[in-house]
């Protein structure tokens, strides 16, 4: 109980509490998250953000979370600095604070020379879905389903290792919030 409370406290005196969270405790006592390298912070599933997010009622408190690491952080470069606005952005968008969601999506756009990929597309895809904009939403998939695959890319996990991937990527994503236009983030985002 004194954990609990101690939980409760700790995600008070970081601001990563607020009534409308479960009352669970959303960070896990005696884990310094702000201390954590940013692969672990960020890209590893079950720590970081991550581990925040997966608890019930805590996807705001991850948010912040988020927030207050990159912030923190002045050794971050650009591109990691993109992916941390993008995982705040879907945090946010999760629970529908869709005004906030777009705002930071629209900061993670890249140089048209270094979009082979359509992550720009992609964006463009996602705020026209939270904006329910139908239109831009249909054209931004097309642009992205139409994207030719670079030759010679051999994608690889953080470790190095060879990743198959459907070409392109997120188009899977795009489609669920066609299929799913008119609901909300959170029941779209992997398909509703």
């Amino acid at each position: 109980m004194l954990l609990r409370k101690l939980g409760i406290v700790l995600c008070a005196a970081l601001g990563l509490w607020s009534n409308s969270e479960a009352a669970e405790p959303c960070l896990t006592p005696g884990t310094d998250y702000l201390a954590l390298e940013f692969m672990e912070f960020d890209q590893t599933m079950d720590a970081g953000w991550r581990e925040v997010a997966n608890r019930e009622g805590c996807k705001v408190a991850a948010a912040e979370l988020i927030k207050k690491y990159r912030t923190t952080h002045s050794e971050l470069h650009d591109g990691q600095l993109s992916i941390m606005r993008w995982h705040e952005g879907q945090m946010r968008a999760e629970v529908g604070q869709n005004e906030q969601a777009v705002a930071l999506f629209e900061t993670t756009y890249k140089a048209k020379e270094n979009d082979s990929f359509g992550w720009n597309y992609y964006v463009d895809a996602t705020i026209a879905f939270l904006q329910q904009d139908r239109e831009a939403l249909l054209q931004a998939r097309e642009q992205l389903a139409a994207l030719p695959e670079p030759s010679g890319v051999n994608m690889t996990d953080a470790d190095g290792n060879p990743v198959e991937m459907d070409w392109p990527p997120n188009l899977h994503v795009v489609d669920d919030f066609v299929a799913c236009f008119g609901k909300s983030y959170a029941e779209s985002y992997g398909g509703c």
